[in-house]
């Protein structure tokens, strides 16, 4: 008898030890004198007196195994239940051009010129509609199924948003279109009106605006002759509190953000946005994050999402882990490319995985007018259908194998040379995630 490879320890700094299961997503406690004796008696057959029960409990729940080959089949049992890959999210890039020149921003290259040929044209959004129905009634069973119109900014296109979901009801009206299918626009706020705003609350579209919060963090956020945005930004959120519209806050933790943090949240605090979404940095050719960065990112994600879910707000890539964490439910992927779960369709009707790849069109490989597209026989997507830990042959030893998701390819791809490698900044973000959720959960059981 022997720990399972996939059970993991943390000293809790009292007298208790956290254990959890990266595999089965599972943490219980025990004292530091229960370790010792089962430590004993796996290294010597010492007779077990006051851990008896408590090493039962750990054999029947996969924490102690007879022999890796017990290790071997519940890895693979998990494996045989994970459904075939569904395109869950899409991306309809309506125009690469944007009004913004953001420091930070990793397909710079794209947004920062100005040209006709990269804003959709109605044939691409009518073919694009047309691609989607032929996707969705290919894979009739339930899954999450969003659009979200992207950019550049996408306002600067707002006709062709306004013609798509035309199209849609069009379609609606004659073939299959799945009933729960969500709309969603990213915008940089600063060409929302009452006009568009109506429209979006009439049609269902969630609204996301990129902003990061007070004024001297949203500093990196400049517009194209290098003026600040943070006033134009902030007064049309007011217009959206104001004709009721609900938004949510897509934030990026700059080296300003984690400078300001108190003020940071406490306007998140003052501007109730139905979510927010933290993002870290993607390097690039024009930023290369501090040493530190990524493990202070973390530090800020975590104390906001702890003051954030006293006041029933919750902060997306945080929730995300801490509800399978919840549950105990392998979390596979920490974005809908991994997995060949996402469609993107580029001004031009071309059809990638991931908007990273807008700047050089890798993994850009069909058009909507091909009629015969099927992501299912494309081979970008066969390649990228097992970019998850659960399936690299390094995380397998890691804490955080079932919970971590495994970052983004594309930064992956840009650091080492293959999506496959490991998103370095990630594997900080996710350890620390892991170990704030065990001692979370070891002072809430305490209580």
């Amino acid at each position: 008898m022997q720990f399972s490879k996939y059970t993991h320890f943390f000293d809790l700094g009292d007298n208790s030890v956290g254990v959890f299961h990266s595999l089965l997503v599972r943490a219980l406690f025990l004292s530091k004198e229960e370790k010792s004796e089962i430590d004993a008696f796996l290294k010597d057959g010492r007779s077990l007196k006051k851990a008896k029960a408590t090493a039962d409990f750990l054999y029947s729940n996969y924490y102690l195994v007879d022999s890796e080959k017990e290790d071997e089949n519940l890895y693979r049992q998990c494996v045989e239940m994970i459904y075939p890959p569904a395109i869950s999210n899409v991306y309809i890039v309506v125009t690469e051009n944007c009004n913004f020149n953001c420091k930070y921003c990793f397909i710079s290259d794209i947004v920062s010129t100005n040209d006709k040929s990269k804003v959709m044209t109605q044939e691409v959004a009518k073919a694009s509609v047309e691609l989607l129905q032929r996707t969705y009634e290919r894979q009739q069973h339930e899954y999450d199924k969003t659009i979200t119109f992207y950019g550049g900014e996408p306002l600067l296109n707002f006709d062709i948003i306004q013609y798509f979901m035309q199209e849609v009801d069009r379609v609606k009206s004659k073939a299959y279109w799945p009933s729960d299918v969500k709309y969603a626009v990213i915008s940089n706020g600063s060409l929302l009106t009452k006009e568009n705003i109506y429209f979006l609350r009439q049609n269902n579209i969630a609204l996301s605006i990129s902003y990061d919060v007070d004024k001297y963090s949203h500093a990196n956020r400049i517009n194209r002759m290098g003026e600040e945005t943070y006033d134009v930004v902030r007064n049309n959120i007011q217009l959206c509190i104001d004709e009721k519209m609900p938004y949510s806050l897509s934030i990026t933790i700059s080296e300003n953000t984690l400078r300001n943090k108190d003020a940071v949240l406490q306007e998140i605090l003052s501007l109730e946005p139905l979510t927010i979404a933290f993002n870290m940095l993607i390097p690039n050719k024009h930023l290369t994050p501090s040493d530190t960065y990524y493990e202070k990112a973390t530090d800020f994600m975590i104390d906001c999402f702890k003051q954030l879910r006293n006041k029933g707000l919750y902060e997306d890539r945080m929730m995300r882990k801490v509800q399978a964490f919840i549950d105990n439910k392998l979390y596979l992927y920490d974005c809908c490319a991994s997995g060949g779960n996402q469609l993107v369709i580029a001004p031009d009707g071309g059809i990638g995985i991931c908007h990273g790849y807008l700047n050089d069109r890798k993994y850009f490989s069909s058009n909507v007018r091909d009629e015969y597209f099927d992501f299912r026989k494309s081979s970008d997507f066969t390649y990228w259908k097992k970019r998850s830990p659960i399936f690299m042959s390094e995380c397998q030893d890691c804490e955080c194998l079932g919970i971590c998701g495994g970052g983004c390819p594309y930064a992956a791809d840009y650091m080492h040379g293959s999506i496959y490698a490991l998103d370095d900044r990630f594997c900080i973000h996710a350890k620390r995630i892991v170990r704030w959720l065990i001692e979370d959960l070891y002072m809430n059981t305490k209580k």
